[in-house]
């Protein structure tokens, strides 16, 4: 049998004689007779409102009366339909929002988020986030009333900052994000990307706090001759390598020595020339010691 799910019937319940803690109960049923939402109104005017998923209850708004007997001026607590408490959100009397959200099988709050609608505090939002156990912070994110986002994670075992990433919501700046990493033994960079506003970026890699590699990729505005380069460091940091990927495909290598240029290799990806791979050394004053050319399966070629 057909029967339009939106249709409800709803009796209501007052009570006259006021035995009862409150003035009336509003129970609404579908068409097949299930509970699908109950308000009932209290005596001291606050109000009960729930929604029901057959016998379980998947929602509760408790709001305060006006005679303000509570710190909030409502209350709402989710589950899921199986009865696991997921969510809490309050508001409170001033119009600030705080939520918060539970691990569905511990039980315990895992994320907290208050949100400044009154505009009293320096930042719009800011979360908190916890693991399985509720104890340990994993995570935090501040959004600022300019937009920017300021997001970091923690080591569970340390509880050491292992990244932050700062992103400019607001475009105060003339880069998009940067994002860090950290180790958690000693708090020292291991690695941060850096996103401009064009999405061009370059991103830096530490080993024991020295830079040992560069990868820098053009954006949008198309600023270079070349989509992506690598840069690697020696122990001392002098460039050891550099790899550009060119805006036709092609790979070009250049090694070095003490920081010193010693070979290029480039490699003919977009089929343009009559080689595949093209190899030319130089000598200590940069001049062209030998050039030579390979086909594609390494063949050398006279040019």
């Amino acid at each position: 049998m057909y029967y339009d799910p939106t249709t409800l019937v709803t009796i209501v319940t007052q009570d006259t004689a006021g035995n009862q803690g409150w003035t009336s109960i509003s129970n609404s049923y579908d068409p097949l007779g299930f509970l699908v939402a109950r308000v009932t109104e209290m005596d001291n005017g606050s109000t009960q409102s729930e929604t029901f998923f057959g016998p379980q209850r998947l929602s509760l708004t408790v709001t305060d009366s006006a005679a303000n007997n509570a710190s909030w001026a409502s209350r709402t607590t989710e589950w899921d339909w199986m009865g696991n408490k997921t969510t809490r959100t309050t508001v409170e009397d001033d119009g600030d929002v705080r939520i918060e959200n539970f691990d569905v099988v511990t039980g315990n709050r895992i994320a907290r988020t208050e949100i400044d609608h009154t505009d009293s505090k320096g930042w719009y939002s800011k979360s908190t986030f916890y693991d399985a156990t509720g104890k340990i912070k994993i995570g935090s994110e501040r959004v600022t009333d300019s937009g920017r986002i300021d997001a970091m994670t923690f080591d569970e075992a340390t509880g050491a900052r292992s990244s932050r990433t700062i992103t400019d919501g607001g475009d105060e700046h003339s880069w998009h994000s940067i994002s860090t990493v950290f180790d958690v033994n000693t708090g020292k960079k291991t690695e941060q990307t850096t996103v401009q506003d064009d999405q061009s970026s370059e991103t830096l890699e530490w080993v024991n706090g020295k830079l040992t590699v560069r990868t820098e990729v053009d954006g949008t505005a198309d600023a270079f001759e070349w989509h992506s380069r690598e840069t690697t460091f020696d122990t001392t940091g002098k460039v050891a390598q550099i790899r550009e990927i060119e805006d036709d495909g092609d790979l070009v290598v250049q090694t070095y020595a003490g920081g010193t240029l010693i070979e290029q290799t480039t490699y003919d990806n977009a089929g343009t020339e009559a080689w595949h791979v093209e190899q030319v050394s130089y000598d200590a004053a940069g001049d062209v010691v030998e050039t030579q050319y390979f086909d594609e399966s390494g063949a050398i070629l006279i040019v």
